[in-house]
């Protein structure tokens, strides 16, 4: 007969590391599986089963990434057309954030040991904008344009914010997008002077888009200034105006008034993915040995996207054949590269990053001298002990190396624009999406619309372009 004899034994520094590195080793960041039933039923327009997909892996998340949550929701909810719940998830994801601004000292010192992953994540500054972006869209499906003028502001506010609080400061200092949206707003709303500072901000913003992103200047901005500048009677603006775009055709206020427009909102592709860059560097060990000091960056990854434009077609009549004059027509235009503007952004605190990454970095390799010393004492100098050290640190300090790889991933990759000026009248709406080659991808026809004298119809549509 046996007896087994049961006594305590204090655990090894070894088994600590281990004990500690487990967790780390299986990943730190959300699952991302359920992506991919979303991003189907995105192809399919399945916008509130996408959203029901979300809520159920909600669990998945979990607390360090309820802001991706809320941001995954958020857009959903966007595009599902449910403009109030979506905007009260934003909300929340913004007071998240404003929370988490001050960050705890404990959380930051544990992380690093293990990685950025570790701490609740609080989104990238092109992220937190977007929030402003997406919120002032519901509210302009919604109809309430003060609303969305609110949110339009809060994008210059936000980006103010950031800037003051780098010492070098980023390239995405003003959201072009935001700007002209404010400008359409403005004056479809008959405050011309506002529209007009949103229109020469929209202008300034994509000279600086087009340096920066290769986004070109939205082919009706001209037209915008030169009727306003007319309108408000800004000579010395207008004849410059004039100069600068001398062969654009535009409407005067009065005649403008006369017609009705669509301002159709296009979502195309994906938003891009971070993916870890791995920096090595061999080092001594201070035992004659080499340690592995490894360092992890973020990079955002673009994800193929078939969609270039769409032709957008305002056709008269319900389809009935009932309806006078012809159709009215015009190809997207960029709007907002968001994948562009993603890479850029990452880009541009990737200094800050590397900093906390090697300072990280340095940290796991004191601390593996301070245990690789502990364990030699302990055992006596043992050189099996010794070497079980010396690998287990070094295998720690490589697996649990990983760069913050989240990321809104449910926002598109591009915004376009369209803008159809047509006599007042019920139109049906037909669109066409191509390729870059020319190739035809698909059609999409919306129930008619009415369009009044005066008035602007905002219309929005989904397209992954896989």
């Amino acid at each position: 007969m046996f007896t087994l004899i049961c006594r305590r034994v204090a655990p090894s520094p070894m088994s600590v590391l281990v004990l500690v590195a487990l967790p780390i080793l299986s990943g730190c960041g959300p699952a991302v599986q359920h992506y991919v039933q979303v991003d189907a039923m995105q192809s399919r327009q399945q916008f509130a089963e996408a959203d029901a997909v979300i809520v159920k892996h909600k669990a998945d998340y979990g607390e360090r990434n309820a802001v991706l949550y809320d941001f995954d929701r958020g857009m959903m909810l966007h595009l599902a057309g449910r403009y109030a719940e979506s905007n009260q998830v934003l909300a929340q994801a913004e007071n998240r954030i404003d929370e988490l601004y001050t960050k705890s000292v404990s959380a930051e010192a544990g992380a690093m040991l293990t990685n950025d992953n570790t701490l609740p994540y609080e989104g990238e500054d092109f992220e937190k904008v977007m929030i402003n972006v997406i919120a002032a869209l519901n509210y302009v499906y919604w109809g309430q344009w003060d609303e969305a003028l609110v949110e339009a502001r809060k994008v210059d506010h936000k980006l103010n914010l950031f800037n003051d609080k780098y010492e070098k400061k980023n390239v995405y200092k003003q959201d072009a997008l935001a700007q002209y949206l404010s400008g359409i707003l403005y004056e479809a709303k008959g405050e011309l002077n506002d529209a007009f500072i949103s229109y020469r901000k929209a202008y300034e913003a994509y000279g600086d888009y087009r340096k920066n992103y290769a986004t070109p200047m939205p082919p009706m901005l001209p037209a915008d200034l030169l009727r306003v500048t007319e309108a408000l009677h800004f000579s010395e603006e207008h004849q410059d105006y004039l100069k600068q775009f001398p062969d654009t055709r535009w409407m005067t206020e009065k005649e403008l008034k006369g017609q009705s427009e669509l301002v159709f909102v296009s979502y195309t592709g994906r938003s891009p993915v971070k993916e870890d860059f791995f920096i090595d560097a061999p080092i001594p060990d201070g035992k004659r040995g080499t340690y592995l000091l490894r360092v992890a960056l973020p990079k955002f990854v673009p994800l193929p996207n078939r969609v270039k434009t769409a032709e957008v077609h305002l056709i008269p009549g319900d389809g009935g054949g009932t309806g006078s004059g012809g159709a009215v027509s015009q190809r997207s235009f960029l709007a907002e590269d968001v994948t562009a503007i993603a890479k850029k952004n990452l880009e541009d605190r990737i200094g800050r990053i590397t900093a906390k990454a090697i300072a990280r970095a340095t940290a796991k390799y004191l601390a593996s001298r301070a245990l690789r010393k502990e364990v030699a004492k302990k055992t006596d100098d043992n050189p099996l002990a010794g070497f079980l050290a010396d690998v287990g640190t070094n295998i720690y300090s490589i697996a649990s190396e990983q760069s913050d790889k989240r990321s809104w991933r449910t926002l598109p990759g591009e915004i376009q624009l369209a803008r159809l000026v047509a006599p007042p009248g019920t139109y049906t709406v037909s669109v066409e999406y191509y390729e870059p080659s020319g190739g035809f991808i698909e059609r999409k026809t919306f129930p008619p619309v009415t369009l009044k004298a005066g008035g602007k119809r905002f219309l929005g549509y989904r397209v992954l372009g896989r």
